[in-house]
């Protein structure tokens, strides 16, 4: 008679190692990405200084400190403050005394006054701040707008129309 050998193993070695590997696999992959999303590092969390460029009427103006400026009659040097989606105060700063009068390439702005106002240290990676100036309501600004520099701010002026910017009835 013929001596058989038995085998215990069924179908091909190592098929339930294979099935530990892929799911450690599958784990170590979700684990690394719940934890980029959570890190995010694709954001750029450094400060940065927000600008706000903003006209003031003429009519409410008066003549600067040297020629070419002006300054407002009212609300001058009001304090500009952003907080974070939770309400948590981040950055403040001062509205500028002075602006710079506008010249004929602004058009309808001409001869109005732009004041250029600036944050520095503003945190980085919150998407969406809230900035309120002088006290009054907080308006809603994603984090792409506060990291525009302020000249393209003020070259927008020379193809607006004031209309632009008044309120609908």
């Amino acid at each position: 008679m013929e001596d058989k050998q038995v085998s215990l193993n069924k179908g091909p070695q190592g098929r339930a190692g294979g099935y530990r590997t892929a799911m450690v696999a599958g784990t170590a992959t979700i684990a690394v990405g719940i934890g980029l999303a959570a890190w995010q590092p694709w954001l750029d969390r450094d400060p940065f200084t927000m600008y706000e460029v903003g006209i003031q009427e003429a009519q409410y103006t008066v003549p600067g400190s040297s020629p070419g400026t002006c300054v407002r009659t009212e609300a001058s040097e009001e304090e500009r403050v952003i907080y974070d989606e939770d309400g948590e105060r981040l950055a403040s700063g001062r509205d500028p005394k002075e602006g710079e009068v506008l010249g004929p390439e602004f058009g309808e702005f001409a001869g109005d006054c732009l004041f250029i106002s600036h944050i520095d240290n503003v945190p980085g990676g919150k998407g969406t701040y809230l900035v309120q100036w002088g006290g009054g309501t907080r308006s809603k600004y994603s984090e792409e707008d506060m990291r525009e520099p302020a000249e393209p701010q003020k070259e927008r002026f020379k193809t607006k129309r004031k209309s632009d910017f008044k309120p609908e009835e």
